[in-house]
């Protein structure tokens, strides 16, 4: 951990790949169009983090750890722990003020992520990296850094281990590579197409694999031997084509991978970060022209920052941006929170970060929040500010953090009916019930039949242009499968088509659509008509749609684009349209383009429909019905 240390030289281009990774995460966050793959940048500080780690470690000579345990984890957590916690607690503060509705939620995500767990407590409750119901969590982005905890507590003792029963490092090296490779096959083998990634994505076991990519690295390609000295003029052409291509493959894939591609989890996400070992390996390097290039001070700038600034983007997005700007930003928005997120981490980094890290927690402490009364009117503004406003600020985090302070109205998700089925003519044959609200929440999983709101559907004089006369030869029957915004608009269908059958069920997607199919194989004949709005939780493989629409390839169907805050929104809605252009059976129903600038359609989560957003969508499906 010395910086003294020959094997942990500073290398300014590092902190220039730094930036890059911090800069596409947040452009993706952001959900700028030219950075869909800007989850991508995590990969990067994990090899990173896996190759500088293990370097800092390892030994100059013979096999014994360079630094102790203890002083290497006392340095992590001097490194890591103070910024986070002034981020979650600051966060949480914020959030029992101003979002009492999040109070539900922040409290286990808050929890978890103070003792760096937080991957696994949103795998175990079901919480998507690439999608939440309602407002996004504001701490979701500390499951990396609960990965690199985890890491940074184990991985030392297992190289303590490895060196002392391996005598050779290269023979340690193909060993770690094993294990990477063993990590991302459990990644491939856990992963399925068209469901939601978070499982792989989040789990140690499954994204250890980059972070012992790096560590392989760092066995192969120890920072202390890289010298000028050593290389060939021809060698050293090599290395700097080598690294120019590594690095356009790294801006190719920030700009063109998605997360829903199959091939990313099977294989893709594990060459993305042998990409990433090699242009490591490239910029370590003394002779690297692309080394020289990344080390732009403004770049530095922001690569020395970049942890707090990863820290802080997320929360500052979150708390500061409407549900509805979501997949829909506000570039003025946008920039007003990009200099509030860098001022924060520069304040960070001065009287945080650093301070701790040089002086330690107890001379921190004592410098910045022992009270003393005779030395009070000596004290400067800051040193008075802390020395009130830490204490206050800890004594509300505990009150909302032990839920003394009572939360906001809770989110739809919470008091939301989880399904509805309506069977035509027949209101009896499924009975209506009431949820019951004084047990918990019911479970995305259970199916249960309930009761949704009475809505009127609208007049023909309060809607002329939009209502459209029924045709002489209406459907027989009719049949709509959805998720939770069929459960909405459910009532209201029933009332326009009596005939119709509805199958409603939150969070379904049309992977669970394709097995549900072969129930309503009745309803596949000519004189049916098939309504499918489905998209709203998360994006499907061509095949799952393809499979779902030639289950009704006989009836007429009428797919319901969609309008959700979310990353998969514009996918969905391309893909839907270009099945309704290859089919002459299947029309579309823009209900994205009706609903686009208009947020009073939908409730405060930005995926539930209000009254009004209920009438026009109904609408939209009796005019396309009617034609």
């Amino acid at each position: 951990m010395s910086g003294k240390s020959l094997n942990h030289r500073y290398i300014p281009g590092l902190d220039g790949i730094r930036a890059l990774a911090v800069l596409a995460v947040i452009a993706y966050h952001f959900n700028f169009s030219w950075a869909r793959g800007g989850f991508l940048g995590v990969d990067i500080f994990f090899v990173l983090s896996g190759y500088l780690i293990t370097s800092t470690m390892l030994p100059l000579k013979g096999n014994q750890l360079t630094v102790s345990l203890k002083k290497f984890w006392i340095g992590r957590f001097r490194r890591l722990l103070p910024a986070a916690y002034v981020m979650i607690i600051t966060s949480f503060v914020w959030a029992m003020l101003f979002h009492k509705e999040l109070l539900h939620t922040l409290r286990g995500d808050a929890l978890s992520s103070i003792f760096y767990s937080s991957n696994w407590w949103f795998i175990f409750h079901k919480l998507s990296y690439f999608d939440s119901f309602g407002s996004p969590s504001p701490l979701k982005n500390l499951w990396s850094l609960a990965i690199e905890e985890q890491f940074y507590v184990i991985w030392p003792l297992l190289l303590m281990i490895g060196l002392y029963v391996v005598e050779k490092q290269s023979k340690l090296a193909k060993i770690v590579f094993i294990g990477a490779i063993c990590s991302a096959l459990l990644m491939a083998i856990l992963y399925q197409p068209g469901a939601d990634p978070s499982r792989v994505y989040y789990g140690t076991d499954t994204r250890c694999f980059e972070l012992l990519i790096g560590c392989w690295l760092a066995l192969i390609w120890p920072m202390k031997r890289l010298s000028s000295q050593k290389l060939s003029t021809s060698h050293m052409k090599k290395l700097n084509a080598i690294s120019f291509i590594s690095f356009t493959i790294f801006l190719v894939s920030i700009m063109y991978v998605d997360e829903f591609q199959t091939f990313l989890y099977r294989g893709g996400m594990f060459l993305f970060c042998l990409n990433a070992a090699v242009l490591i390996a490239c910029v370590c390097h003394p002779v690297s022209i692309l080394g020289r290039i990344l080390a732009w001070k403004p770049l530095c700038w922001i690569g020395s920052r970049s942890y707090g600034i990863y820290l802080w983007h997320y929360p500052v997005m979150v708390l500061g941006t409407p549900i509805h700007e979501i997949g829909n930003p506000s570039y003025w928005r946008i920039a007003l929170q990009l200099v509030l997120i860098v001022t924060i981490a520069e304040c960070s980094y001065r009287f945080i970060e650093m301070p701790i890290r040089k002086e330690g927690f107890w001379a921190y402490y004592r410098k910045y929040f022992v009270f003393n009364k005779k030395k009070w009117g000596s004290l400067t503004f800051s040193r008075k500010v802390s020395t009130v406003m830490v204490p206050l600020f800890l004594l509300v985090f505990f009150t909302g953090i032990t839920g003394v302070v009572g939360e906001g109205q809770q989110s739809s998700k919470d008091s939301y009916p989880t399904a509805i089925k309506i069977n035509g003519d027949e209101p009896t044959a499924n009975p209506i019930k009431e949820p019951d609200k004084t047990t918990d929440n019911p479970s995305p999983s259970k199916e249960e039949v309930v009761d949704v709101p009475d809505i009127e559907t609208p007049k023909p004089e309060e809607n002329e242009t939009n209502v459209v006369p029924e045709k002489e030869d209406a459907y027989q029957n009719i049949l709509a499968i959805g998720d939770s915004v069929m459960i909405d608009i459910a009532t209201s269908l029933h009332k326009v088509f009596p005939n119709i059958t509805i199958d409603g069920k939150i969070g379904r997607q049309v992977s669970q659509a394709v097995k549900l199919a072969p129930n309503y194989a009745s309803f596949n004949q000519s004189n049916n008509a098939i309504i499918i709005q489905l998209g709203t939780n998360g994006y499907f493989t061509n095949d799952q749609i393809d499979t779902l629409l030639a289950a009704f390839a006989h009836a007429d169907i009428y797919l319901v684009n969609t309008r959700v805050p979310r990353s998969w929104e514009g996918k969905v809605n391309a893909s839907l349209h270009q099945k309704s252009e290859e089919h002459e059976n299947i029309t579309l129903i823009d209900w994205h383009a009706a609903a686009l600038n208009h947020p009073e359609y939908f409730a405060p989560d930005g995926v539930h429909l209000e009254k009004k957003g209920v009438e026009v969508l109904t609408n939209l499906i009796q005019q396309s019905i009617n034609k």
